[in-house]
């Protein structure tokens, strides 16, 4: 066990300090724990005293706080980490023949430990410094000190546990392993926004902390009162102490107990089976009105992202620009005007990247066959642009009409964001493809444990310097027909109808510019 657990953390340095990019985490992270820890000290040393002085309610609802943002945010970060690499070992079919599972499931649970007692030294010491320099005293930082170390291992054990419980069913749903796309994309957009909710959103906060405050959550704060001699319960302490030492080995066991169910168990593979006379929809869509070659590499792109979604989860990036717009949805309950052509910007820009920014990297070991088949460098490049034209058409008019009539849009102003957001979704993928071709990526990188060719950073920022460029006109004008920022003195149809016609000029162009050059470049590719 000891051993597994030293491997994985070496292996967990060597990622952070192999990579230049693994470097800069590691020093913004650093940095970000530093002032975060400052922050903290900071203010146990000045709000310890006062909670020292303040009644009941109040430092039960100040440590309760405190237990539930601990243990959210360490349970939070270990189930999305134990989910994506650490909760299957590097290695499986040799190491569990190698070591009892039991030791495997330990060493990388210790790991997990490892990692985030490191992560959290700091502020736990500015936190218990803060206190005993302060005025709360050093009895009260002794508590701190205990409680925070045995709340933030329950919520690395509680992470982990649920997290092999995720890979569990993920592993025996016939739905998920059906679904795998549409499931993954829906947690990847629900995850980041409950998330922003709890962190962001005072009413739910406050929701939050009023359940916390009712439930056994809410006992270890007799344990802080019982210290300030302010009445506490010596029952409810007892009971908060013993359940918290005793809850940890309970669900140590049941981490063993679900990595033998997780580890052990043949994944259910979704049945495949080839009917030559079935019409599927692409082909309804394709078959005679685009070359067979063509309608092949698109229906392949769309096949590949079915089975293994997580090839194409770099494309759902710019739906995370609209965070800003959902905080105001949640906290106004109102739909802000320029929602609507952001989130068909999103749109477009995603399935722009998801099949085309990677063209010859993203054919991987298949790339020699590629290039050696039957199909033209502009048949290939074709079926890549429809790969995410044609979905993207469908979403983009789905999110920019249903948002427009929410947030209550003029139908021309609608009508012309629309029309923004569509040209951006049929010259997207064209442009995508120019921007991967002239920065191409073949190494793979480590995607949630598995190894997955991405874009190049180059390719993601040409692609949208370009697309950013296209848009900018009618999307400036569409900003000022909704938001009245100044005063026109002239019909805004004349206006929208301006910046319209600079956007699909600009993204006419683009797109003609970058499919013309990554056919040519796909037609003359030749392995070194």
């Amino acid at each position: 066990m000891r051993l597994i657990a030293q491997t994985e953390l070496r292996r967990t340095w060597r990622k952070l300090m192999g990579t230049a990019r693994g470097t800069l985490m590691l020093l913004g992270g650093g940095l970000g724990i530093v002032i975060y820890s400052l922050a903290i000290g900071v203010m146990a040393f000045f709000f310890g005293g006062a909670l020292t002085g303040s009644d009941t309610q109040t430092v039960r609802l100040a440590t309760t706080a405190g237990i539930v943002g601990l243990l959210g945010l360490v349970g939070f970060f270990t189930l999305q980490h134990t989910v994506k690499s650490a909760g299957e070992p590097d290695a499986a079919d040799g190491l569990l023949t190698t070591v009892p599972y039991e030791d495997a499931a330990a060493g990388l649970l210790a790991a997990e430990i490892g990692r985030v007692l490191l992560a959290l030294t700091i502020p736990i010491l500015a936190l218990v410094g803060g206190l005993a320099v302060g005025d709360a005293g050093v009895l009260v930082a002794v508590v701190a000190l205990v409680g925070s170390v045995a709340v933030t291992l329950l919520g690395t054990v509680l992470g982990f546990s649920l997290g092999l419980v995720i890979k569990l069913v993920a592993n025996r749903s016939a739905f998920i392993a059906r679904h795998r796309a549409s499931v993954g994309a829906a947690v990847s957009l629900v995850l980041p926004l409950g998330w922003v909710a709890m962190t962001t959103v005072p009413t739910v906060q406050f929701r939050v902390l009023q359940l916390a405050t009712q439930s056994p959550l809410s006992w270890p704060a007799d344990v802080v009162l019982l210290v300030l001699g302010a009445g506490g319960d010596p029952v409810a302490a007892t009971v908060a102490t013993v359940g918290i030492l005793s809850a940890l080995p309970v669900g140590v066991v049941a981490c063993l107990w679900l990595a033998a169910r997780a580890w052990y168990v043949d994944p259910v593979q979704p049945d495949y089976e080839f009917d030559a006379d079935k019409q599927t929809l692409s082909d309804r869509l394709l078959r005679g009105r685009v070359s067979t070659a063509t309608r092949v590499v698109a229906q392949k792109s769309w096949l590949r992202a079915k089975r293994a979604p997580i090839s194409v989860q770099f494309a759902i990036m710019p739906f995370f620009f609209l965070v800003y717009h959902l905080q105001i949805v949640i906290l106004e309950r109102v739909v802000p005007p320029t929602l609507p052509l952001s989130a068909g910007l999103a749109s477009a820009a995603a399935f722009g990247a998801a099949f085309s920014l990677n063209p010859l990297g993203g054919e991987e070991g298949v790339l020699p066959l590629t290039l050696t088949a039957n199909v033209s460098g502009r048949a290939f490049v074709t079926g890549l642009v429809l790969a995410g034209a044609l979905p993207g058409v469908v979403v983009t008019t789905l999110l920019v009409v249903g948002l427009g009539v929410a947030a209550g849009t003029p139908p021309v102003t609608l009508a012309a964001g629309l029309t923004v957001a569509l040209a951006a979704t049929l010259a997207a993928p064209a442009i995508a493809v120019g921007a991967g071709v002239v920065f191409p990526k073949f190494e793979s990188s480590s995607v949630q444990g598995h190894e997955v060719v991405v874009p190049s950073g180059w390719a993601f920022g040409l692609y949208f310097l370009v697309l950013g460029v296209a848009v900018a006109p009618g999307s400036l004008t569409y900003l000022l027909a909704v938001r009245d920022l100044f005063a026109l003195s002239f019909d805004k149809t004349w206006l929208l109808g301006g910046g319209l016609v600079v956007s699909i000029g600009i993204a006419s162009a683009g797109a003609v510019a970058g499919f013309l050059y990554a056919a040519n470049r796909v037609a003359t590719y030749r392995l070194d």
